[in-house]
C-alpha cells in the first residue's frame, strides 16, 4: 500500500518564534539573577585569600620578631654624618629624621619579610647594598609575589612601572602596606601654628611619622606595644596601582582624621589637584582587611570613626577601645 505523499509532508511540531523569544527572554531573566550571586561568590573566594595574604605577612612578622627581637621597619636608610664644617660625611640627607620624606631608591621594610615568606632565593637575588633603581637589581625587583598581590585588586601577574635614576623597569606590586603613623602636632610652635585641623593636617611640620609601627629604620618590639597587640595595626590594604614591594615609596600608610578610607588624597599645587590612592583602602565592597600586631586579620568597614582608626595606628597613644567602636 502506497503513503499518501500528502500526508508524509506535514509539519512536525516545532517553535513558533514568539514561543522562543520568550524562551530566550526568561534564560536572560535567570542570568541576571544569577550573575550578582556568581561575583559575590567570587569576590567573597578574593576576599578570603586577600585576609589569607595579610595573615601571612602577619605571621611572617612575628617570626622575624622572634628572630631580631624587633618588627620589620617601613623602610631602610642610612643615617647622614657630617664634619665640622657640617660637610656630609657618610649616609643620607633624605634619611635626617623620621619625617624626612623617603625615596624610590630606598629599599621597603617588606623585603625583610622574605626569609619568612619562603623567598629566600629571591632575597638572595637581591644586593641590598645598592639601591633598588640600580641595574643590579633591575631583574629581581621585577618579581610578582602572589602574597602580596589582592586577587580582587588586580590580576596576580600584573606589574607596576617606575622610572628609576639609573634603571626603568616593570616592578613587582604590592597591594598591601605598613602602618607608619597617625594622627598630627597640635602644640603651637613655630613650625606648627596653632591652626584648624583642615590646615595643620596638610602642614609637614604638624604631621607625626613615627607613633605606629613601620617607619624609618624603626624597630618596634612587643614591649612598646602598650595599647596591647590585639588593638593596634600591623599593615593592611593599599590599592594603589603603582604600588610595589620593593621601593620605600610604596612602604606605609600615615593615618589621619582629614583622610578617608576608600578614598584619594587630593594634592593641590600651582598645576592643579591630583588625587593619590596611597591611603588604605581596596576593592571589597565597604570593607578593608588589617593585620594586626597580635598576628590576627580582621576588617574595618569604610564608615568607622576616624578617631578610631588613628587609635588603632598607635601603638602607645594611653587610649581605649571598646569592641563595638572597631566595625
Amino acid at each position: 500500500m502506497r503513503r499518501n505523499p500528502e500526508r508524509s509532508r506535514r509539519r512536525r511540531p516545532a517553535f513558533t518564534l514568539i514561543e522562543l523569544l520568550v524562551v530566550i527572554a526568561i534564560i536572560g531573566v535567570l542570568v541576571a539573577l544569577l550573575l550578582p550571586a556568581v561575583q559575590s561568590a567570587r569576590e567573597a573566594a578574593n576576599r578570603t585569600a586577600c585576609q589569607n595574604n595579610l595573615k601571612q605577612l602577619g605571621l611572617a612578622a612575628q617570626e622575624y620578631h622572634d628572630s631580631f627581637n624587633s618588627f620589620p621597619a617601613g623602610w631602610y636608610c642610612m643615617a647622614p654624618t657630617y664634619d665640622s664644617n657640617n660637610n656630609l660625611v657618610s649616609g643620607d640627607v633624605n634619611c635626617a629624621t623620621p619625617g624626612t620624606p623617603y625615596q624610590n631608591y630606598m629599599w621597603s621594610g617588606l623585603v625583610g619579610l622574605f626569609l619568612k615568606m619562603e623567598q629566600i632565593n629571591l632575597y638572595n637575588e637581591i644586593n641590598f647594598n645598592l639601591p633598588t633603581t640600580f641595574p643590579d637589581n633591575a631583574t629581581a625587583i621585577r618579581r610578582t609575589i602572589g602574597g602580596y598581590v589582592c586577587p580582587s585588586n588586580r590580576r596576580p601577574m600584573s606589574v607596576a612601572t617606575q622610572t628609576g635614576s639609573a634603571v626603568t623597569s616593570q616592578l613587582g606590586p604590592s597591594d598591601y602596606r605598613g602602618n607608619m603613623a597617625a594622627g598630627f602636632i597640635s602644640t603651637t610652635n613655630d613650625r606648627c601654628p596653632d591652626l584648624t585641623l583642615a590646615v595643620a593636617g596638610t602642614n609637614p611640620f604638624c604631621m607625626i611619622y613615627d607613633n605606629g609601627m613601620m617607619y624609618q629604620n624603626s624597630t618596634v618590639n612587643m614591649a612598646e606595644i602598650t595599647d596591647g597587640t590585639s588593638t593596634t595595626i600591623l599593615m593592611g590594604e593599599s590599592i594603589w596601582p603603582q604600588g610595589v614591594w620593593s621601593q620605600a615609596t610604596s612602604c606605609c600608610v600615615r593615618t589621619n582624621v582629614d583622610r578617608t578610607i576608600n578614598r584619594p588624597i587630593p594634592v593641590t599645587t600651582s598645576a592643579g589637584t591630583t588625587n593619590y590612592w596611597v591611603y588604605w583602602g581596596s576593592k571589597h565592597p565597604g570593607q578593608v582587611n588589617f593585620a594586626y600586631c597580635d598576628g590576627t586579620v580582621r576588617p574595618v568597614t569604610a564608615q568607622i570613626n576616624k578617631l578610631t582608626l588613628n587609635k588603632l595606628m598607635t601603638r602607645a597613644g594611653g587610649e581605649t577601645i571598646s569592641s563595638d567602636e572597631i566595625k
